[in-house]
This record gives C-alpha cells, structure tokens and sequence, in this order.
C-alpha cells in the first residue's frame, strides 16, 4: 500500500477521480487543504482517507505538516490536480527528495510571461507581450497597441479573465478589473500585475505528452479544441484524437516538443495549449499537469491509456506503458447557459442517455444556482461525452445529445422580480 498526499486539487473532475481511483487501489490519501467544504468527495468515509486542514498558501506549513505525517506514516508521492499548486507540489516534492517536475519549470510554466520569454529565446514564434504593473504604462500601452488584443491574469486558470477587447476604453475598463483583483479564487495573493498579447488568429489544440524519467517526452496526442464566442475563450468541446491534417499535426507536436525543452521539462504530464495561425504554431501556454477538461478521459476512450495510472506510477517509480490498446474517436461537449437567470431544472438527460455514441454525462449545477452566459469554465454546468470508432457519426450523435439536453432558465429579469 503506497501513500499519496495531494495539496488541494480541482474540486470535480480528475480532483475526484484520483482520490476515489487511488483509495479503489488500496493506497492510502491525505488530502491537505486550506478549504474542506469546496470538495464534496472528501466527505464520504474511507479508512485510507485523512483530510488535514492546512494552510496550502504556505510553503513553512506544508513541508512542516508533511514531514509530521511521514514520520508517522512514509509518504510515497506529493500530488496536485490544481494549476494553482504545481509549483508549490515541485517543491515540496524536491525538498523532500521524492519524484517530481523541477520547481523552477513548474514555476516558469504557471507565469505566462515567464513562458514567453523562454520560448522567444528559443526562437519559437509568440505573441506579442506585454506585462503592466500601473496606470501610467496602461495608458500609454491601450493608445499604441493594435487590436483586438487579449487582456488577462498573468497566472490564472479556466479562462478566467482572459478577454479579447476591442479598443482602448474596453482595455482599461478590464485592465482596472484585474489589476484590482487582491487574490485568486485559492486566496492567493496578487500583485496587480495584468499580461497583454496580440490577438492569435486561428484554431486551437492542446498536445498531450508524457515527460518520463531522463527527459523523454513521449507524444500521447492532439486534441481538437472548441471555444466559446469572443470576447471570451472558454473551451466549449474537446474532440481526441485531432481531425486536423497530418501536417499541421505533426508541426503542433514538433512546436510543442520544442517548446518543452526549452522550459527544462523534466518529469510527468503536460496539457500544452496552441493555436495554428497563419506564421505557423504558436504555444499559448504550458500546463504542467494533466489536462483538464476531462481530456484525460477522452484518451482513456479513444486509445485505451489511462493518464491517470501513468502519472501515479511514475510517480511511485514505476515502469509505465504508453502504447494504445486501440483505436477510437472521442468527444466532450459541455452544457453552459444561454442567458443569464436561474437554473430550474435539466430535461432529456435519460433520452440523451441512450444516443449509441454517448458514454457519459453529468449535470454538475443544481436547480435554484443563477447562470450566466460562459465568461469562464467555471460558468460551465455539465457535459456529454461520447465515443466510438466512427468520428463522422460520433459527432453526429454529439450533437443529437446536445440538442436533447434542455437546461430550463428562468431569465433574470423574471428572478428580479419575484
């Protein structure tokens, strides 16, 4: 029986899935958090769970807890599903001479601008960037700057913030909404500091890869990415593996390679996001982690490799098999509002159920939550996803799912009034 200690990790999703697969498996979990009650799976009981409440912003706290716990119980690996977290997971990971991504490429990672500049000095092709920290240079970029251009978070998650604005006015108007933001959505502080890019024209992937010990980065696959209309870019729909061209596929993966050995990445799973654009491909970030979204399940249906497993065993110091035990096609498409209001109720789950691709769906918001239109995947209520060795009739079925699928919303104006 190994023990695992995950610091934090995302509160549905692979967050759940790791600990129920981990605990199925007969390894223990101590699950160290700043707030319990964002995790409803921490509350059902297993003997080989613990939960331990700590303050995960600090560094001083967590090694001090962890250390308590090993010596009272050997800890095998230190684990994060959260982007939040990675850098603080390396380190703790590195401080206690246990398996793990080296702290500073998971810290140049979670800072987009850290990542830029990397790239850039690589010669890979990036955005034009800019990080401001103050009124004065804000002004002075929103009269020169082309647009449209992005304006977002340095160091966020889930598309948050991140919006495409048209003109000067709308780029102060989110440059103040940023720049005013004290802490993430983990209590972590901020400094204030807001990245501006050059708007990149073209659709999106993501590649997934696998880091193995020595520094051999092995290519899973590319992922078709489906986003949200402008001015947001949240990620609607996921197809894996790509139905791009063979070409363009093969210059995302050769980019993305690139783009990893120049950010010193040396251990584990990465979810590396890049659109294809006219000048060629340019990475939009590095994830170090596994991908969200559940991609991870995608390629669980399509090819049989279970990315979960894998990275628990490297973790362990285990050996791991990347080759796909087949051959499929599968999608995710998530359920999001169409107008602000409140959520009453989701009709046609059980007739959507039984669409032959459909392998699964989930309705994670609950009659009575107020919606908006998605602004970030955090606005996302749920999703449908399918599999099936036929991509042309999976989507077809994707799509009969979707449109089966009636989310009933009561338009604010009405909740106002009640």
């Amino acid at each position: 029986m190994n023990h695992f200690v995950l610091i934090e990790s995302n509160t549905t999703g692979t967050g759940a899935i790791i600990v129920e697969r981990l605990l199925a498996r007969g390894d223990s979990v101590t699950f160290l958090t700043r707030t319990p009650e964002k995790y409803p799976f921490l509350f059902f009981k297993d003997p080989g769970l613990e939960v331990r409440d700590v303050d995960t912003n600090c560094f001083a706290s967590v090694i001090k807890t962890i250390q308590e716990i090993h010596s009272q119980k050997p800890v095998n690996a230190v684990v994060t599903t959260s982007e939040f977290y990675v850098p603080l997971v390396a380190q703790v990971s590195t401080a206690l001479g246990l398996p793990g991504l080296d702290p500073v490429a998971a810290q140049t990672c979670r800072h987009k601008p850290s990542t830029r500049k990397k790239l850039r000095a690589a010669g890979l092709l990036t955005p034009d960037f800019y990080l401001v920290t103050g009124e004065k240079e804000a002004r002075e970029l929103a009269e020169r700057i082309e647009y449209p251009c992005v304006v977002k978070p340095p160091s966020d998650s889930s598309s948050h913030g991140v919006r495409l604005v048209a003109n000067s006015n709308e780029f102060m108007e989110h440059y103040h909404d940023i720049h005013g933001w004290k802490e993430n959505i983990r209590g972590q502080a901020l400094d204030g500091s807001v990245l501006v890019e050059s708007y990149l024209e073209g659709p999106e992937y993501s590649v997934e890869t696998v880091t193995l010990p020595g520094c051999v980065t092995h290519v899973i696959g590319v992922t078709d990415k489906y986003l949200s209309p402008e001015p947001y870019f949240v990620e609607m729909g996921h197809d894996f593996p790509s139905r791009a061209p063979k070409a363009i596929q093969q210059a995302l993966v050769e980019t993305v390679l690139r783009a990893l050995a120049a950010v010193n990445y040396t251990f584990g799973p990465a979810h590396t996001e890049i659109r294809w654009t006219p000048r060629g491909a340019v990475v939009i970030e590095i994830n170090p982690r596994l991908a969200g979204g559940m991609i991870p399940e995608l390629v669980s249906h399509a090819k049989g490799i279970d990315l979960l497993q894998i990275w628990m065993d490297l973790l362990l110091g285990l050996p791991v098999d990347l080759s796909p035990a087949h051959e499929n096609s599968a999608s995710i498409r998530f359920l999001t509002a169409d107008r602000a209001g409140q959520l009453r109720g989701t009709h046609g789950i059980d007739q959507a159920t039984v669409i032959p691709s459909v392998r699964e769906i989930s309705v994670t918001a609950k009659p009575g939550r107020m919606v908006n239109r998605a602004a970030d995947a955090y606005d996302r209520l749920g999703f449908v996803i399918g599999a099936g060795p036929d991509p042309d009739l999976l989507e077809r079925h994707m799509q009969e799912a979707m449109e089966t699928i009636q989310l009933e919303i009561e338009p604010l104006e009405c909740v106002l009034q009640t």
